[in-house]
């Protein structure tokens, strides 16, 4: 039986319906739930444009730790609403798809439930979504929520 489930989380409506159904197993087959939010490093200034406006962003390590703080935490309230009262959570900043993986060898997780889409940017089209990659780069069951 799984014993810690890994979910993925963005602060997406695929990410919360992630967080739904491992809530749900977990409740079910007696597991804990380990709540990842992995943020990409800017590789430099992006520029956000609204309208006619446009402005440059750079996030600095402690600031997307900070927001990542913020997801995972807004995710255990969610679990928690949903009677899983075992949650852990952690932000790493790098690759989603290769963090993912590594937190779950690290953590010996049972299983990953992550959304399908999250919040990714058109290199995801380009280059593959973070749920394909990880499933096809971790050794452990691996569950994909639309």
């Amino acid at each position: 039986m799984s014993k810690l489930i890994l979910v993925p989380v963005d602060g997406s409506d695929p990410a919360k319906k992630a967080i739904e159904f491992a809530a749900d197993w977990a409740k079910h087959h007696n597991a804990s739930l380990l709540l990842l939010h992995v943020p990409e490093p800017p590789i430099g200034d992006e520029v956000m444009v609204m309208g006619g406006a446009s402005i440059y962003m750079h996030a600095t390590p402690d600031e997307l730790r900070k927001v990542g703080e913020s997801i995972v935490e807004a995710g255990v309230k969610l679990a928690n609403e949903l009677g899983c009262n075992t949650v852990e959570t952690a932000v790493e900043i790098g690759d989603p798809a290769r963090k993912i993986v590594a937190v779950a060898e690290e953590r010996n997780a049972d299983m990953i439930v992550m959304g399908t889409r999250g919040l990714g940017d058109w290199k995801s089209l380009l280059l593959g979504s973070v749920s394909h990659k990880v499933t096809n780069l971790a050794e452990c069951t691996c569950v994909t929520v639309r």
